[in-house]
């Protein structure tokens, strides 16, 4: 599973690569943190390993619809850096080359990628969400710009790109 898992972010970085606009190397930069996190917190056997401890649960006012499923559709360049999806921005979505995947709970608990690990997440005070492995390692995951029933935007750490998501 993780040889598979690996080849699939690796074609997925070959085919990132060979773009030009913005959009597509912060799509890349992307793709290339997950394949980080997935190699730094691959544990080499995971029957030795013990769930984690669930976060408190506390989900910030108006995130209460972040509880749920959610897959990746795509990463937009925000060319106006206003923090949203413009129309003119979803036109130039880049689709997603791989199936991210989240599934947050209330007690903040959840999984998080393809490989489903399994973890807590935290959202903070200024709706900054993290994502918190087995060893409690910690993955920046981005500032939330918008969660409705339907999608999740999360503004990348430090890039322009604003990551759509779709409720599973």
């Amino acid at each position: 599973m993780k040889t598979i898992f690996f080849v699939i972010i690796v074609t997925a970085i070959i085919v990132a690569a060979s773009c030009k606009s913005k959009a597509q190397k912060d799509a890349e930069k992307y793709m290339n943190q997950i394949e980080k996190t997935m190699k730094e917190n691959s544990p080499a056997n995971t029957d030795d390993q013990q769930k984690t401890s669930t976060a408190s649960g506390t989900i910030p006012q108006g995130m209460e619809n972040i509880v749920g499923e959610w897959e990746l559709v795509g990463v937009v360049n925000d060319i106006n850096d206003n923090r949203q999806v413009d129309q003119v921005e979803r036109k130039d979505l880049i689709p997603a080359t791989y199936k991210d995947y989240m599934k947050l709970n209330n007690d903040g608990s959840g999984l998080f990628t393809t490989a489903r690990m399994e973890g807590r997440y935290e959202v903070n005070e200024k709706k900054f969400l993290n994502w918190y492995d087995r060893a409690n390692g910690r993955h920046r995951v981005g500032t939330i710009i918008s969660v409705t029933k339907e999608e999740l935007h999360i503004k990348e750490p430090g890039g322009s790109g604003l990551l759509i998501w779709k409720r599973s």
